[in-house]
């Protein structure tokens, strides 16, 4: 009786909604989110780090809305689930299944912008001279502040990572984060006493703002 009450409720429900994602009792964790740049989901479980590709549950649920970057972003998640606006609901033991394992040599890569704004005209460049500042989770230098001048085949400027003790010795970085259009950032970072619980705050926060919630 209980199946095909549960079969009448799956065929009731729409196509966006997925049923049965989110268990009550789930075999895997997760332990921390990183959306990335490239459309994707860096997902740390207890065993080791994975990666989910949107395009998964945008063709899975009719998910069309995480094409787009700053709505892949907007999440919230727990160690059971990740939850987007709208009731898109995964569950973690879903997400591990359909996602793959991440060796270490990649995951340092992984980043998410915190900051990225142009400020032209400059007395650089007319038209393209971009503040930026990302966030590299996972790499013993996890803080990149940038300059992109020109763009195109004549790009000027540079990139350069530093550990949080580095940037805070920078005399300019509270400006740079200002120019990229992350002040939000500087009480948090000035503060800080703990790398890896500011990353994780940091990380939160801009999920938090894409969702225009500042």
């Amino acid at each position: 009786m209980f199946s095909k009450l549960l079969k009448r409720l799956n065929g009731s429900m729409p196509r966006s909604t997925p049923v049965a994602l989110e268990k009550q009792q789930t075999t895997h964790r997760i332990c921390f989110v990183l959306p990335n740049e490239k459309w994707e989901l860096v997902i740390e479980f207890e065993d080791g780090h994975r990666l989910f590709k949107a395009s998964i549950a945008r063709e899975e649920f009719d998910w069309q809305e995480l094409a787009y970057p700053h709505k892949l972003k907007n999440l919230v998640y727990t160690e059971k689930r990740i939850h987007w606006p709208g009731s898109r609901i995964l569950g973690a033991d879903y997400l591990y299944e359909k996602s793959v394992p991440l060796p270490p040599e990649s995951l340092q890569f992984e980043n998410l912008r915190l900051g990225y704004q142009n400020q032209a005209p400059s007395d650089k460049h007319p038209s393209h001279h971009v503040y930026c500042v990302y966030l590299y989770p996972f790499h013993e230098k996890p803080f990149a502040i940038g300059e992109s001048i020109g763009g195109g085949h004549a790009e000027m400027g540079y990139s350069v990572n530093y550990t949080l003790a580095e940037l805070l010795a920078l005399p300019d970085w509270k400006r740079h984060f200002e120019l990229s259009g992350g002040a939000w950032a500087v009480p948090l970072v000035s503060n800080a006493n703990e790398p890896k619980v500011l990353l994780k705050q940091l990380v939160e926060m801009v999920c938090q703002r894409e969702g225009g919630t500042q």
